[in-house]
């Protein structure tokens, strides 16, 4: 198999399993859109972040993010406060009710893909778990949300 087959191969692997994790998790009583739970994932590793910050993150204007921001602090996700350095600046942080959603969603997630990773031998799962890693590697950018 050449490279650009091999690449196919690996594109609908991928997007089998992400159809899958996403719709274990969005489809079974999930708060959240799957854009509000990428805005969530991204202050969990970032921490505090402007809303124009998260807006360029997501490549939305910043008033569209202002209003999803404003749901998702109405339901308990985040918290806006005003920064300390510059008062016309709003910082988003992620609540403990928030925390909490993102480990319920990598539960559910997790426990997805445990039944099928444990149909492979443990050779396959270690092979796997490092090929992967390596790919992930040789990413631009690895470690954005």
């Amino acid at each position: 198999m050449n490279t650009d087959a091999n690449v196919d191969e690996l594109l609908a692997s991928l997007q089998a399993l992400n159809r899958h994790l996403r719709s274990s998790a969005f489809d079974e009583g999930q708060p959240l859109t799957k854009v509000q739970w990428l805005l969530l994932r991204r202050l969990q590793r970032q921490g505090t972040a402007t809303i124009g910050q998260l807006a360029a993150h997501l490549d939305v204007r910043a008033s569209t993010m202002s209003q999803m921001l404003d749901r998702l602090e109405r339901s308990g996700f985040v918290a806006r406060t005003q920064d300390a350095a510059d008062a016309r600046v709003k910082l988003v942080t992620l609540t403990e009710a928030g925390r909490a959603t993102i480990g319920r969603t990598e539960n559910v997630w997790r426990n997805a893909l445990s039944e099928p990773f444990r149909r492979l031998t443990a050779e396959e799962r270690e092979t796997l778990t490092q090929l992967m890693k390596k790919l992930s590697e040789q990413l631009p950018g690895r470690g954005e949300t």
